[in-house]
C-alpha cells in the first residue's frame, strides 16, 4: 500500500465488499487524516423529494452500521502504516453523510472541515502560521468589520439581562403556589 490516494483507493477497492460501493471511494489527502467517502448503491430506492432524501439517509444508516468494524479495521491499518487518521462518510444518491470527526478538529471550536479548509489556506499565503492564528485574524477580522453591529449587539445583550432580572425567578414563584397543607384537627 501506498500512501497515494490512487493506490490506497486499489487498496480499499479490494477491502470493501461490492454490495456496499456503487462507484470508487471519494478520497481526500489532508496533512494527518484521510477522508473517505463511500459511492453506494441507490438502485434499490424509489420515490422522489423528501421520501427518496428519507430512503437515502436510511440506507447510509444501514449501511454504516454494516460496515462499521470493517471500517474500524482498515481505518486502524490505514493508522499504523501512513500515521494519518481516517474520516469515513457515505455518499447515497444526493445524500452525503459524514460519520467520523478526528483529531484534526480543534477541540474548542469543533471547526467543520470546509472551515478548517478556511484557515489552512491563510497558513498557505502566510497570513497565519496556525490554525489558531488564523482563527485569530479572523475573528479580529470580523470584529474590526462589524464594529458597530456588534457594539449593537452588546447593548441588547445588557437590555435582556437587566429584563431577566426584573423578572421573578420560577423556583421562588413555584413556592409561593404551593398549597398549604391543611392542619389536622
Amino acid at each position: 500500500m501506498s500512501s497515494e490516494p490512487g493506490e490506497i483507493k486499489s487498496w480499499l477497492l479490494e477491502q470493501l465488499p461490492p454490495s456496499v460501493l456503487a462507484s470508487d471511494p471519494e478520497i481526500t489527502v489532508e496533512s494527518d487524516e484521510l477522508l473517505v467517502i463511500l459511492h453506494v448503491a441507490v438502485d434499490s430506492l424509489a420515490g422522489e423529494g423528501e421520501i427518496r432524501a428519507q430512503s437515502e439517509r436510511a440506507l447510509i444508516d444501514r449501511l454504516r452500521t454494516e460496515t462499521r468494524a470493517l471500517r474500524i479495521h482498515l481505518g486502524r491499518s490505514i493508522n499504523r502504516t501512513y500515521g494519518m487518521v481516517v474520516s469515513w462518510g457515505m455518499q447515497a444518491g444526493e445524500t452525503v453523510q459524514m460519520f467520523t470527526s478526528n483529531n484534526t478538529v480543534p477541540v474548542m471550536t469543533r471547526l467543520t472541515r470546509t472551515e478548517r479548509h478556511v484557515l489552512d489556506t491563510l497558513i498557505a499565503a502566510n497570513i497565519a502560521n496556525t490554525r489558531s492564528t488564523a482563527l485569530s485574524y479572523i475573528v479580529r477580522t470580523f470584529a474590526a468589520e462589524h464594529h458597530d453591529w456588534l457594539n449593537e449587539i452588546r447593548e441588547v445583550a445588557k437590555h435582556m439581562a437587566q429584563l431577566r432580572k426584573q423578572v421573578p425567578s420560577l423556583n421562588s414563584q413555584a413556592e409561593e403556589e404551593k398549597p398549604v397543607p391543611e392542619q389536622e384537627p
